[in-house]
């Protein structure tokens, strides 16, 4: 078919042809009457007479097919055909002629094969109310047709599939399919009553007509289409739906209206297998419905079929590169897929072609699946971006700094945490971040507790910064255990109380009274040598008072934290709280002995 930009050119200073969305509008001639009459020599004028003012006319033009001279020869039969069968007061059939000049005027070659919508654009300039498209092909000496009947209902081009034709020539087919356009038009009267009845939104007596057509004509599919509008407009049940849906489907395994509600009504059903099946033979019919892609794409992740999704919107990008809305989809099915990897590619590449999509949810997304992916380099380098784009995003901030601390950079990562601090300063992990980190920078231990404190002025439970700062308990405990001196107890028992002060708990006071007890036990065994069994040299006693003082007053502070912390380890309460006994017996015997104030 010529297309419409030559059809411009052979126009030249005539009529301009008008356009539409669907097809090329033909040019109707002003001088050309509407019923223009066959020269000598045409075509014989159809019996009858003149066609009434409510006569429908049926347009027949040339077939498509491989052979362009088939399809005029087989569409110069079934015309003729028609035309013997029928009055023009009863069907008028526009001649050759009319449909000729017409497609001449407008540019076209006389004997072009119409596409469906070209068709139909051409009814409206020669007043067809029926238009019978068809394609023709030879196999060996036959000839077959698969012809359908197109008509115009509002604004929308409707189908009646008739059945395939194997004539034995042209003529031989053109009788054949003569039969069943009559079959067919038998429907059309009671069809044409349901139409306006749904238009008045009469569903029942919609109904009523459309039995009458099926009645009328058994393979009408049409009047099947008004009968699903019917029983949709009324609010029908899906398995009602399904029902008349399926009656189309049987004659016409196309029909895309029909599809389309049978789609709808497996979904209402929540039947996600059905669906799917129709869903996949509608969009080979319509591949661009990108709403229908998405419904599809939806109800595959709702069985889990990731890889069908995928392949789906992977052949959509074929033919859209760089398309926003279908990366973000197959982004979101690597994720559901679990493919972790392609994910993290994908996500890069989305963000390429539209930042609008990096947000929040699209870094968390990233993240988790770098996490589930073990792609630490990935971590990294999207948990930083994600806190220079989202600074108050605390979440993405916190993630940077256990980041930074985890690689040893923790100067970065105490910025870092008292960023997270200022942001939220209730939330408990920027201020643990911090403790840990000036921890590890060995940083003074008063530095330390003025972060305790400012953490727990801030709003922060005490006992969430327990752990974190038993760093600061633990270390002096440890070395205390591994040198035995007392002056180590001593920096022990310092930290432990500093801690306990802050963030108590029975870890921090068995931690106290851990030290207290060996403070007090070193200074016990001092007691005893300067005793030395009820005769100290001379000038010992005044110092075995003063270590007397300190072994009762560490005893006494023992006494109080080692049961208090005894939940955190009972068993070595246990024992020391039997030696507590036995030292403070000693004790207070060498007291009185000694004479000590």
């Amino acid at each position: 078919m010529i297309s419409a930009a030559s059809s411009w050119k052979r126009l030249g200073r005539r009529s301009a042809l008008r356009h539409s969305a669907a097809a090329v509008v033909f040019l109707a001639i002003a001088a050309l009457p509407a019923l223009a009459q066959p020269r000598p020599g045409q075509e014989p004028a159809q019996r009858g007479g003149q066609p009434k003012q409510d006569t429908p006319y049926i347009i027949v033009a040339t077939f498509r097919g491989d052979n362009r001279e088939l399809g005029v020869e087989a569409a110069d039969e079934v015309r003729k055909r028609i035309a013997s069968e029928h009055s023009a007061q009863e069907l008028f059939v526009v001649t050759k002629h009319n449909i000729n000049a017409t497609l001449e005027a407008s540019g076209y070659r006389a004997d072009s094969a119409l596409s469906p919508n070209d068709l139909m654009e051409l009814s409206k300039q020669l007043h067809g109310e029926y238009v019978l498209d068809a394609t023709v092909s030879k196999s060996g000496n036959a000839v077959l047709l698969e012809p359908r009947i197109l008509l115009r209902t509002a604004n929308n081009t409707m189908t009646q599939p008739l059945p395939l034709v194997n004539g034995k020539d042209p003529g031989d087919a053109a009788k054949l399919v003569e039969r069943e356009i009559t079959e067919a038009i038998k429907g059309m009267a009671p069809y044409k009553l349901c139409v306006n009845d749904l238009r008045a939104q009469k569903w029942d007596q919609a109904a009523k007509d459309a039995a009458a057509g099926i009645t009328a004509y058994p393979n009408s599919t049409l009047s099947r289409l008004c009968l699903l509008s019917a029983v949709t407009g009324s609010k029908g049940s899906p398995d009602s739906v399904i029902a008349v849906a399926r009656g189309i489907l049987a004659l016409d395994s196309t029909n895309v209206l029909a599809l389309s509600n049978v789609f709808d009504a497996f979904r209402a059903k929540n039947d996600t297998k059905n669906a799917l099946q129709v869903g996949e033979k509608l969009l080979a019919l319509d591949p661009s419905n990108s709403a229908l892609r998405n419904a599809v794409i939806s109800l595959d992740v709702t069985e889990n079929n990731y890889e069908p999704a995928l392949h789906l919107v992977d052949s959509q990008l074929k033919d859209n590169p760089g398309d926003p809305q279908l990366l973000g989809t197959k982004w979101k099915l690597l994720l559901g897929a679990g493919r972790f990897k392609d994910a993290i590619v994908t996500g890069d590449e989305l963000a390429k072609v539209d930042s609008a999509q990096v947000t929040v949810d699209y870094y968390n997304r990233m993240l988790g699946a770098a996490q589930q992916g073990g792609d630490s380099t990935s971590i990294v380098r999207l948990a930083v971006a994600a806190s220079q784009k989202f600074p108050k995003e605390i979440s993405f901030v916190n993630l940077a700094t256990q980041i930074y601390f985890k690689s040893g950079q923790y100067p970065k990562a105490l910025e870092s945490a008292r960023r997270a601090a200022q942001i939220d300063p209730k939330n408990p992990a920027p201020w643990q971040f911090i403790v840990a980190t000036q921890n590890q920078m060995h940083m003074p231990a008063d530095s330390i507790v003025a972060t305790g404190q400012a953490a727990v002025k801030a709003g922060v439970p005490a006992d969430t910064l327990a752990a974190s700062l038993m760093t600061i308990a633990s270390g002096p405990l440890k070395h205390a255990q591994e040198t035995s001196q007392r002056s180590d107890w001593l920096d022990a028992l310092k930290a432990s109380q500093t801690v306990d002060a802050i963030a108590p708990s029975s870890q921090t006071k068995f931690y106290v009274g851990v030290s207290a007890f060996s403070i007090a036990a070193d200074a016990t065994q001092s007691v005893q040598k300067l005793y030395n069994n009820g005769h100290p040299a001379k000038g010992d006693a005044p110092k075995a008072c003063e270590e007397i003082k300190v072994a009762e007053d560490n005893f006494a502070n023992a006494t109080i934290n080692v049961p208090a912390g005894g939940k955190f380890d009972p068993k070595t309460a246990g024992t020391i709280m039997g030696n507590i006994g036995q030292y403070t017996a000693f004790v207070s015997q060498v007291k009185t002995a000694l004479h000590c104030k």
